[in-house]
């Protein structure tokens, strides 16, 4: 796809206006616009000199064919007084936008006035956004790039409404009848690796399958393991109404492969297990040794400082990354410890290792953590943060 880009300054109104729709219409204002991004900033310092507000430059990307059409068809006469967007124009932009508009830098002689509050919420906001839409495109196999009104689609009800007696009746019958049927089913499992082919092959619907199988790399490596959702399904399936001593002592004892996060009453192994075998990532022989080895080195107390070194290193292998790769994990790690400025920079490349981008992955990627970061940086600004 062919683009053109432009760049605007904006203002608390305009981000208002923005903001309530989601950031993928452009008001008709008269808006100062530049086909260089240091052309409107260099704008953005000299209107500094003449106003108190605060004023934010932003990015518009278009596509170039629907930008020529509309353009070609919609002839714009009137020209505005300070060769700002005319409604024509801001139409056309709004016709042809790809995506949302994009924060780029922040101007003023006073970035703590009394607009400072309203646009930090707005921002802040948006902020959440490009961090949430940077994490789903890493954790999934797909690669998934979240709409620009992902936040604004409506939500199923999942919250258990009032219900009559006879519903609630057969509510409770159903939960009585899955926890008998769970029973029956777990007296029969005795251990991690039988309930993971029982749930592969008995259990998992296709949808939950694919779900699975679309989780990267990088979303294991994630600091907590899912405590809701299929997580809580797997407590309630294996632990609370299981009887089985065999195979809770069995989950207890677990030595199957490495893992670190067992989660709650170690519904983490199983979790951990079955999503290796989804996606084909069981460890390697030649890895599983170098596992032994690493933590036959923590258990003689030997070389104590760089012990988180080597749980990192035995994750690492678990999921037989090339020591190559770990040892750029490692590199990132050390930055992250050492220039706390610059912690997400590292972080999201970190995760972009575990993810194993191609070549039009990674570009995607850098441009995704760079929306995020200018408007981090933006914001770190407004808050006077270096």
């Amino acid at each position: 796809m062919k683009t053109v880009t432009f760049y605007v300054l904006l203002g608390l109104k305009d981000l208002e206006f923005l903001d309530k729709n989601s950031f993928t219409v452009l008001p008709s204002n008269e808006i100062p616009f530049t086909f260089k991004k240091e052309d409107i900033e260099k704008y953005a310092e000299t209107s500094k000199e003449y106003t108190d507000n605060i004023l934010i430059t932003a990015r518009v990307e278009c596509d170039l064919d629907r930008f020529t059409e509309y353009r070609d068809s919609h002839p714009d006469e009137n020209l505005t007084e300070f060769g700002g967007l005319s409604e024509v124009k801001t139409d056309t932009l709004n016709h042809s936008l790809i995506d949302k508009i994009i924060i780029e830098n922040v101007f003023g002689k006073d970035l703590q006035n009394s607009n400072n509050e309203k646009i930090l919420s707005i921002l802040e906001f948006e902020e959440s956004f490009f961090s949430f839409r940077l994490r789903t495109f890493l954790n999934t196999n797909s690669r998934d790039v979240i709409p620009a009104d992902y936040f604004d689609e409506p939500v199923e009800d999942n919250i258990m409404k009032e219900e009559n007696d006879e519903n609630f009746k057969k509510i409770v019958k159903e939960q009585r009848d899955f926890i008998n049927e769970t029973k029956e089913i777990t007296s029969k499992i005795n251990t991690v690796e039988e309930a993971v082919d029982f749930l592969i092959n008995k259990d998992l619907n296709k949808k939950d399958f694919e779900e699975i199988k679309n989780k990267s790399v990088a979303n294991q490596f994630e600091e907590t393991v899912e405590h809701f959702g299929y997580g809580m399904y797997l407590r309630n399936f294996f632990i609370y109404p299981n009887e089985n001593k065999i195979f809770l002592e069995n989950l207890r004892n677990y030595k199957g492969h490495y893992i670190d996060d067992f989660g709650e009453f170690g519904v983490g192994i199983i979790g951990d297990l079955l999503w290796r075998k989804i996606n084909n990532c069981e460890t390697t022989e030649q890895n599983s040794t170098k596992i032994k080895e690493i933590q036959e080195r923590i258990n003689s107390d030997i070389e104590r400082d760089s012990h988180w070194d080597l749980h990192i290193k035995m994750k690492l292998l678990s999921y037989n990354f090339t020591e190559d790769e770990i040892e750029k994990h490692l590199k990132l790690q050390k930055k992250m410890d050492d220039e706390n400025a610059n912690f997400d920079e590292y972080y999201f490349q970190q995760k972009a290792l575990l993810a194993r981008l191609n070549e039009e992955e990674k570009q995607t990627f850098e441009n995704l953590k760079q929306d995020y970061l200018n408007i981090q940086n933006v914001i770190n600004k407004l808050k006077h943060k270096p």
